[in-house]
């Protein structure tokens, strides 16, 4: 046997390992979600349940003679508008199998070819069908965006997408078992799943206060008007009196905080959004969560309880912030007052009060509540063990938590038995409390971003695993600007591990004429503007085969041995380097 044929069966070996570890994994984990479902109680709150009548059924709605909303089949609803040679898509759902059944289903209404599209902010859910809906013109299509959402679609593409990730399946609920999922609280859930394909397509026309556009003889103005998210607009057909407010309104209580994560929502300037709004005295509202709405006084209505209850939850928590009170006190106090805590639109389905305070507090303030305790807090472990001691050891605080949930105080419970995992004494009897808290607490959430977050939590002590699939990663990598790729190093680095190193790499994309330089230093890692005069290790690619290696569809070890990837110092080294870098996330 030479040589060659001795690495390919090698390469071959450890392939065939790895596919079948992946196997044997893919099973525990549906397992896991089999018999959850078996176990989740089915009497969670009949209102969140009798929320999902809004979004429940996939139709397309004619809400005027040529504005067609799509509603059910996503997270978000797909608006089509009609005009004289062609249609203008906005929002293009967070699948591309999602935006392929919508745009057969607008294909019954009529054949006419789209000639743009609206991005009206970066969320996956509006914005990853994308390249189905400009499938074979791709040259042709424009789509218009705020000038800002390239940045913010970049960003979660590569330095933040794996928390971004792990905290979304959370919130949305993505991995708990259809019959025991609600909703998602703006819509039915987040059809998205490991084989799901999904598009990062960036705008061909941008603006940054407003612009106005013709297209297929529609005139509509594009309006930035930041809200859930600095990069949001609003559209406003002027000729039908009909509204798109992308996500600045829906019926729910309004996300000020998102739990999965996110930047910091101004709530003054998601005011003035709705000000906005109101100005234009519309005559249908089309949100691109839960239905539309017609008649203006009912619209000024519900526009104008939306923007007040933001507004007073604003208001109150600074003025409370200003009698020095910390932000978990406030979020304890602060109510919506008895004109709006029952209104249609502001139930807490999506966001709550409680979140939005202590999301305001910290715009303001930041993480320092003004107790001295919590200049320099003992760390969870540390605080958790002392906690145990004090209760008298790990018999009595397991006595505790069963005394809580025998009482129903489920939130004490909680409390209990997660000292006593951060303390390292957990034992089945331990999760057992600690799952029944967990599923009794989701069972009385009104708010489904919570519900699904316990259920989740119970599912990752079952031994579920939130991870990317290997699809979705790679969709993601082939998608994202090589410099992005490299970016996410310098967040990836193992400092520790570092601390002696002074290394410079440089990459060069043989294609696309791109250079990248990668430079190591004593526990930082950063690009530097230009290549320096002098670096340890060269490497020469092409960006696509570059991207199959940090996909993981093929090895470096492998493209070195067909000429693919060349490496100045050898393939080993390429190797060295980046074993640099902390790849478990």
């Amino acid at each position: 046997m030479d040589v060659i044929t001795g690495i390919v069966i090698a390469i071959l070996s450890v392939l065939v390992t790895v596919y079948l570890q992946k196997l044997k994994k893919k099973q525990t984990q549906k397992k896991i979600k089999t018999n959850y479902a078996k176990k989740v109680e089915q009497d969670a709150t009949s209102i969140l349940g009798d929320h999902s009548e809004e979004f429940n059924k996939k139709e397309v709605l004619k809400v005027a003679d040529n504005i067609y909303v799509a509603i059910g089949y996503g997270l978000a609803n797909c608006i089509m508008i009609e005009g004289d040679s062609g249609v203008v898509i906005i929002d293009t759902l967070e699948s591309c199998e999602v935006a392929r059944e919508v745009k057969a289903d607008f294909a019954k209404i009529t054949s006419k070819p789209i000639v743009g599209i609206i991005l009206t902010h970066f969320h996956a859910d509006h914005t990853n069908g994308t390249s189905e809906f400009i499938a074979g013109h791709e040259d042709d299509i424009e789509i218009f965006a705020h000038d800002s959402l390239p940045h913010y679609l970049s960003q979660v593409m590569d330095v933040r997408s794996p928390i971004t990730y792990k905290r979304a399946v959370r919130q949305f609920g993505m991995e708990i078992p259809e019959d025991a999922l609600k909703n998602a609280g703006i819509g039915l859930n987040l059809k998205v799943t490991g084989v799901s394909t999904t598009s990062y397509v960036f705008p061909t026309k941008t603006f940054s206060d407003r612009m106005t556009v013709t297209l297929a003889g529609i005139e509509l103005e594009l309006i930035h008007a930041p809200g859930e998210t600095n990069d949001q607009i609003i559209v406003w057909y002027k000729d039908k009196k009909t509204l798109f407010p992308a996500d600045n309104i829906y019926k729910a209580f309004p996300n000020l905080y998102a739990i999965r994560g996110c930047m910091h929502r101004d709530t003054l300037l998601w005011v003035g959004a709705l000000d906005k709004m109101l100005a234009l005295s519309p005559e249908i509202l089309v949100p691109q969560h839960t239905r539309p709405v017609e008649g203006q006084d009912a619209i000024k209505g519900i526009v104008t309880a939306y923007r007040d209850a933001i507004q007073y939850v604003h208001d109150q928590t600074v003025r409370y912030m200003n009698k020095g009170l910390s932000g978990l006190e406030i979020a304890k106090i602060v109510k919506l007052p008895p004109h709006l805590i029952n209104h249609p639109y502001l139930i807490e389905y999506y966001g709550t009060v409680e979140w939005s305070v202590k999301a305001v507090y910290h715009g303001y303030i930041g993480w320092f509540s003004g107790r001295p305790q919590d200049l320099h807090p003992l760390g969870i472990s540390e605080e958790a063990k002392l906690m145990l001691e004090l209760a008298g050891g790990k018999d009595q605080m397991i006595k505790k938590a069963k005394d809580a949930v025998q009482a129903g105080n489920f939130q004490w419970g909680l409390k209990l038995t997660d000292t006593l995992v951060d303390s390292e004494q957990s034992t089945e009897e331990v999760k057992e409390l600690r799952g029944v808290c967990l599923r009794k607490l989701a069972m009385n959430e009104v708010s489904a971003p919570g519900m699904n977050w316990y259920m989740t939590e119970d599912l990752v002590q079952d031994g579920l695993e939130i991870k990317p699939s290997d699809k979705a990663r790679a969709q993601r990598i082939k998608a994202g600007a090589i410099r992005s790729l490299f970016n996410m190093l310098t967040c990836m680095l193992d400092a520790e591990a570092t601390l002696d190193v002074n290394t410079t790499a440089c990459f060069k994309f043989t294609d696309t004429n791109e250079e990248v330089a990668v430079v190591i230093r004593r526990g930082i890692c950063f690009l530097p503007l230009s290549t320096p005069a002098k670096v340890d290790m060269e490497v020469v690619t092409t960006s696509k085969v570059w991207r199959e290696v940090m996909a993981n569809e093929r090895t470096a070890v492998a493209a070195g041995l067909t000429g693919e990837i060349s490496v100045n110092t050898g393939i080993k080294q390429l190797g060295n380097f980046f074993a640099y870098f902390d790849t478990d996330v």
